[in-house]
């Protein structure tokens, strides 16, 4: 979570709930583990270790080198997805277990979203991020139908039980998810951040929880997408308010009103969910090619149109590349290129988006397009 975590102060289970994998998953996956790896081998796996040399710690912990060498969920979350795509089941356990172990709350399957070394206690906030819990979802379904371990979609099954409980409400009739479960509601409004609709990872849950709600969450949530863009280039900001009243919805006034780090995550997640084109993609593809080369800012101000005076780090280049946008695709910069962590797994994730990793999970198990 890029942002601050805390702002303000049941449904039915279905047969998903269960712990055991259906005949079908089990025969699914056999058939598509060996051409998953096939795919997760395709990238060099010089990148993965260059990421591993400089954010992996041995017990498994990523580290945030741009926020004082903290952890957070959605660093785990990237670290496990990156494994499982260059088929490191070593890094992979490793990763999840001290997120287990140093993060799990106690009463959920969600997790506390930070980790700081420095201070006692390690865990000083009980909330969740909503997306490094989807992120955390998403890298153990396609790791359990990959490896064919059962453990690790049980544990993405909880996940999103606890997600679907917890963080999936409705709003003015249409259902949101939360960023977390303490503090983005209050009785005139919700605040809610779009890049936390993982996409590929809502799509899984559909087949691993309640698939009436998560399809439902999926379709409201593309079209909050669609109507929360606001400036000169039709941009989502950061942080999004929603009328409980009414459904309208507008800057969030308590944010700066950017499109910045956290959205820029937006077209990434719809474009590796096949839901990226006509005007959505225009309004991206317009916004990443009108700057001079090199020159791309690492925020934009949506009422002012002020730019940021820094220019954007490598990995919002590598988004541009993934998405398709203007010529990015030929010119993406390498992993190598970043010493940053969060600049460094935006251009790894960029890197899955763009030779669609795990879009085979996505198509044959849950059938895309269809929200």
């Amino acid at each position: 979570m890029r942002g601050i975590k805390t702002m303000y102060g049941k449904q039915a289970e279905n047969n998903h709930s269960g712990i055991g994998l259906s005949r079908r998953t089990l025969l699914w996956s056999a058939a598509m583990s060996s051409v998953l790896v096939q795919q997760g081998m395709a990238q060099s796996v010089d990148e993965w270790g260059w990421y591993t040399s400089h954010f992996l710690r041995d017990d498994g912990r990523i580290v945030d080198n741009g926020n004082g060498s903290q952890s957070h969920t959605e660093g785990q979350g990237y670290g496990m997805l990156f494994a499982q795509a260059y088929d490191d089941k070593k890094a992979f356990e490793k990763i999840f277990s001290w997120t287990e172990n140093n993060l799990k709350l106690p009463d959920s399957a969600l997790h506390a979203w930070h980790y700081l070394p420095d201070t006692s206690p390690h865990v000083p906030d009980r909330n969740n991020a909503t997306d490094g819990d989807l992120l955390i979802a998403l890298a153990l379904a396609f790791a359990g139908y990959r490896w064919q371990k059962s453990e690790y979609l049980n544990s993405a099954r909880a996940i999103y039980k606890d997600v679907r409980k917890r963080l999936v409400q409705k709003v003015a009739g249409k259902r949101v998810l939360l960023p977390g479960y303490i503090g983005f509601t209050n009785p005139d409004s919700v605040t809610i951040n779009l890049s936390y609709y993982v996409m590929p990872s809502l799509i899984l849950a559909t087949g691993l929880d309640n698939a009436e709600v998560w399809r439902s969450l999926i379709k409201d949530g593309l079209a909050l997408i669609r109507s929360g863009r606001f400036g000169r280039w039709n941009l989502p900001p950061d942080w999004l308010q929603i009328s409980s009243h009414t459904g309208a919805v507008s800057i969030a006034p308590q944010f700066p009103p950017r499109f910045s780090y956290d959205a820029v995550r937006v077209p990434l997640y719809l474009a590796w969910a096949g839901q990226l084109g006509g005007e959505l993609m225009a309004g991206f593809d317009n916004y990443w090619t009108a700057w001079p080369a090199g020159s791309l800012p690492a925020w934009v101000d949506l009422k002012t149109g002020e730019r940021s005076p820094y220019n954007a780090p490598p990995g919002f280049y590598d988004i541009g590349g993934a998405c398709g946008f203007g010529t990015m695709a030929a010119t993406m910069p390498p992993v190598q290129m970043n010493d940053n962590y969060y600049s460094s797994s935006l251009a790894l994730l960029s890197s899955l988006v763009k030779r669609q990793f795990g879009a085979d999970i996505m198509a044959a198990q849950f059938g895309r397009g269809k929200w």
